[in-house]
């Protein structure tokens, strides 16, 4: 069936015109609904050209910890959706609607969970205070083509953000949409309230900064990008220190997980140079040798290195000195499942299931496997938990479209392979897939509004399919 589905479409498309074709004017100010549309657009055109990562461990762990800070906020007006960029400068920031962006070499600069959950509550801040919308507002900018570049080339810059810019407004707009040093101070007060109420060390939020402050000192003279769109980081840190100061609560259990360390170990086995990791990871278990999160490293390392059986032989090790991990043996499990190594894949994943059945990438790929058996019965309810939980785990949007088109259940299919198809950036097949699933949807259908909308603001991009 889903064959049957992309082959229809391939025949039925038209190439893809710019989807900036459209400029649509804000009069009377950003409501909440156009700022939804700006971070959904802004997302749609960066991903067209920085690299996001996708590595479900990475993407579930992220959003986890952004999540957790999310619900100190109360009840909110936005889905937060929290993801990676693999860029070696030190950078996050937020735009209208929700999106957090943090790239791996922020990433790199935190040694600890406390840390990079004060960068997150920083940028969940901006969002919370609806500071660029306000900014945005007060600069004048009046369509979303010059609004997404100018944004771009503040948070990006250089090389990353050339591709989107859209000439002298966009540069123009750039100069204007800068953070105003009250707005980071704001932004700093409420990520510490954030940071606190979820259970973390505001020290956490002071040393970061910290670090940050002393990385122009290894640039140069070029101020990083972060530093440029967040300036004034010794005064904002003389402020935190006396906020500090007065913090009067009493310190609570430590949250700081011990899955950071795998967190950060596994962004350097996806995204940095696998020789790199292996020497260090040797080095330290030098040093270190009953660490398991080392072996875990040098597992990962050799994997991708294709040194299978000395990658299995690390895994065993960590192990050995860390029995029963979850987080070792799901990687363990996904080495065999990788390898089709399916039964010992699925035995340690039935059983990590049922020790962890929040755990989105487990359930991902037992699901997978099931599917790989033909178990389609079990497959579906698993991939439909992993969507609950995980919405930016993309590659699930494809298993779910491939199982309702088997089915039968054209609508759900199409519904599922459309957003597949927004997340990998085929706009033009997405609006196919949307107007195919609002014809088989009924209007009673809880998807039924949003693939209406879909196909609304695609249709607005001026993206063609021929009929």
């Amino acid at each position: 069936m889903l064959a049957v589905i992309f082959l229809a479409a391939s025949i039925l498309l038209m190439p893809l015109r710019s989807s900036w074709a459209f400029l649509e004017q804000f009069a009377g100010g950003l409501t909440l609904e156009k700022e939804k549309q700006i971070g959904e657009e802004f997302l749609m055109e960066i991903q067209q050209f920085i690299p996001l990562v996708e590595d479900p461990f990475l993407t579930s762990y992220l959003n986890r910890l952004g999540q957790r800070l999310v619900t100190q906020l109360g009840p909110q007006p936005f889905k937060y959706r929290f993801f990676i960029i693999d860029d070696p400068t030190m950078n996050a920031f937020a735009v209208p609607g929700g999106y957090i962006f943090i790239t791996t070499g922020m990433i790199r600069q935190t040694e600890r969970e406390g840390e990079l959950a004060a960068v997150l509550a920083h940028e969940i801040s901006h969002v919370y205070a609806r500071h660029m919308s306000k900014t945005m507002e007060k600069a004048r900018v009046t369509n979303i083509a010059t609004l997404i570049a100018g944004m771009a080339s503040i948070f990006l810059g250089g090389a990353l953000a050339q591709p989107l810019l859209v000439g002298s407004m966009a540069a123009g707009a750039s100069s204007m949409l800068k953070y105003s040093r009250d707005y980071e101070r704001e932004a700093d007060s409420l990520g510490f309230k954030w940071l606190s109420k979820a259970g973390y060390n505001p020290r956490d939020m002071t040393s970061i900064f910290s670090k940050m402050g002393k990385q122009r000192w290894f640039e140069g003279g070029n101020i990083p990008v972060y530093l440029s769109t967040h300036p004034d980081v010794d005064s904002r840190l003389v402020e935190l220190s006396n906020q500090l100061s007065r913090y009067q609560e009493s310190p609570r259990q430590d949250l700081n997980s011990s899955d950071y360390k795998y967190f950060a170990i596994r962004v350097d086995a996806a995204c940095g140079n696998p020789h790199q990791l292996l020497r260090r990871m040797t080095q330290d278990s030098a040093r270190n040798p009953q660490d398991p999160a080392i072996h875990y490293g040098k597992a990962l390392a050799l994997a991708k290195l294709e040194q299978t059986d000395q990658a299995l032989g690390e895994f065993n090790e960590a192990l050995k000195l860390s029995p029963g991990n979850a987080l070792i043996q799901r990687d363990l499990a996904i080495y065999y499942f990788n390898r089709n190594r399916y039964p010992e894949a699925q035995k340690l994943l039935e059983v990590l299931s049922q020790r962890t059945p929040q755990d989105d990438v487990i359930l991902y790929y037992l699901g997978r496997i099931y599917l790989e058996r033909k178990q389609t019965d079990r497959a579906l309810p698993l991939f439909e938990k992993v969507h609950q939980l995980n919405p930016t785990f993309s590659e699930v949007y494809y298993n779910l479209g491939t199982l309702y088109g088997e089915k039968g259940q054209l609508g759900r299919a199409h519904y599922y392979l459309g957003y597949y198809s927004l997340k990998t950036k085929a706009y033009h097949t997405a609006l196919f897939h949307f107007r195919k699933a609002l014809s088989s949807l009924s209007p009673s259908d809880v998807h039924y509004a949003e693939v209406r909308r879909q196909v609304t603001r695609l249709e607005k991009m001026r993206i063609k399919v021929q009929n």
